[in-house]
Order: structure tokens, then C-alpha cells, then sequence
């Protein structure tokens, strides 16, 4: 692993936004905030964010990285308390936060936007770029192929019974998260794990009694959908592998 100075100072704040953001940061305080500007506790929160970048970057003469971050931490807060609370929002506002951690410590190990050439670096690398598109391919080209490989018996399912509920997109999600931990696992050469994934799904999903043909049919249709999401994860996992040379 790499170990130099310069990335151990981007750790440091970075755990300090981590402990001001989710460790140090009371519920009713995030409640309180989408008051906005108005809300004293953004300024708690905030006087809280700088004190802790100060702290970890303990270079007590330097005062303006913990100070750029501590300004730009306050307006994205602001921007986000007038957002909706949903995930979207969570995620935008995580990486705005992180992308003002690298950009002020760029700044403070001596790189100018214009002399980037670590973060270039480490774009331009082929192991890296086969990862993403494999991540890339599992979610929604595969999602969209197994929707229409398993169209048909889906039809069928709704045909013969409309009172099936359940949560709305979830299916869609639920194999999202698996081909991704399948995904993982190949490329970890962790293979005798999926083993369990598999089992551990199928006894969650079928442990109830199926003696309606509806129950049936809805349990071998779900069957054929994961059986279809794992074996395409498993070739695109296989072939990202390959691709590697790993």
C-alpha cells in the first residue's frame, strides 16, 4: 500500500469530515437544519468541521485549508437543507464534500490545477478503467437484458393474478446489489462465497409454503430471474479477470 506524507494528509481531514459529518453531528441537529441559514446548529456543525480539519491537519500555522474547507462545507449544507431528503441528495452532497477535501489538498501539497497530473495518473490506468466498465455492464445493460429474457413470464405472473404486490422497483434493486457482490467476490477470487449468497437468497426468498399455483408460479419466475442475474455476473466477473490477466 502506498504510504507518503502527502496522501496521509488527505486521510486526516478526511476522517475529520467523517467525524463532524456522521459521528459528532445529532439527529435533531439535521432535522433543525433545513431551516437553513437560520438554524444555529449549522454553526455548531460548522465550528465543529473546522475545528476537527485543523486538528487531524496539525499544522498549526496553516490556517487557510482548514478554513477553505470549513466555508465550502457550510454552502453545500445550505444548498442541501432547501433539498429534498432522499439518497439522491445524500450522495450529491457526500461528493461535493469530498470533491473540496481533494481539491484543497491539491492545493495544499503543492498541486496547481493546472499540474494534476496524480489524479491523471491515476485515471490512466487500464486495470482500472476494465473494473468500472465491468461494474458499469452488471447494472442497467444486464438489468435491462434480464428484463426482457424473463418478459414473458412476468406477463404470464400478471395475467394470471393482478393482486401481487410488492415494493415497487425493489426486484430491480435487489439485483443491482447481488451481481455487484458478485462481482466483488470474482474479482477477490472469492468464489466459494457466492456459494453462500446464493444459498443464503434462496432460503430468505422461499421459505414460506408454496401451495397456490400462483405461489408457484411467482417462486420459479423469481427462481429464473436469479439464476439469469448470477450467471451473467458470473461471465462479465469472469471476463473482467480475464481482461486483467488476474
Amino acid at each position: 500500500m502506498v504510504d507518503t506524507p502527502e496522501l496521509m494528509v488527505f486521510f486526516r481531514i478526511f476522517m475529520a469530515h467523517l467525524l463532524a459529518d456522521f459521528f459528532l453531528q445529532r439527529r435533531k441537529w439535521v432535522i433543525d437544519k433545513k431551516n437553513g441559514i437560520r438554524s444555529p446548529y449549522h454553526y455548531y456543525h460548522i465550528g465543529i468541521v473546522g475545528l476537527l480539519t485543523y486538528l487531524f491537519l496539525a499544522d498549526w500555522s496553516s490556517w487557510q485549508l482548514p478554513l477553505f474547507i470549513t466555508v465550502t462545507h457550510f454552502l453545500i449544507d445550505w444548498w442541501k437543507s432547501a433539498q429534498q431528503n432522499s439518497a439522491r441528495y445524500f450522495v450529491i452532497d457526500q461528493l461535493l464534500h469530498i470533491a473540496m477535501l481533494i481539491i484543497g489538498w491539491l492545493w495544499y501539497i503543492g498541486y496547481g490545477f493546472g499540474d494534476i497530473t496524480i489524479l491523471w495518473d491515476a485515471f490512466n490506468n487500464s486495470s482500472l478503467w476494465i473494473v468500472v466498465t465491468a461494474y458499469l455492464i452488471i447494472l442497467r445493460p444486464l438489468g435491462f437484458l434480464i428484463g426482457k429474457l424473463t418478459r414473458r413470464w412476468s406477463e404470464e405472473l400478471n395475467e394470471y393474478s393482478s393482486e401481487l404486490i410488492g415494493l415497487k422497483n425493489a426486484g430491480t434493486w435487489i439485483g443491482y446489489v447481488e451481481r455487484t457482490i458478485i462481482l466483488t467476490f470474482i474479482l477477490l477470487g472469492q468464489y466459494s462465497a457466492i456459494g453462500f449468497l446464493i444459498a443464503a437468497k434462496s432460503i430468505f426468498r422461499f421459505t414460506g409454503k408454496i401451495t397456490e399455483k400462483k405461489d408457484r408460479m411467482q417462486a420459479e419466475y423469481i427462481l429464473i430471474g436469479t439464476l439469469i442475474s448470477f450467471l451473467f455476473a458470473i461471465l462479465v466477473g469472469l471476463g473482467a479477470k480475464y481482461c486483467l490477466g488476474i
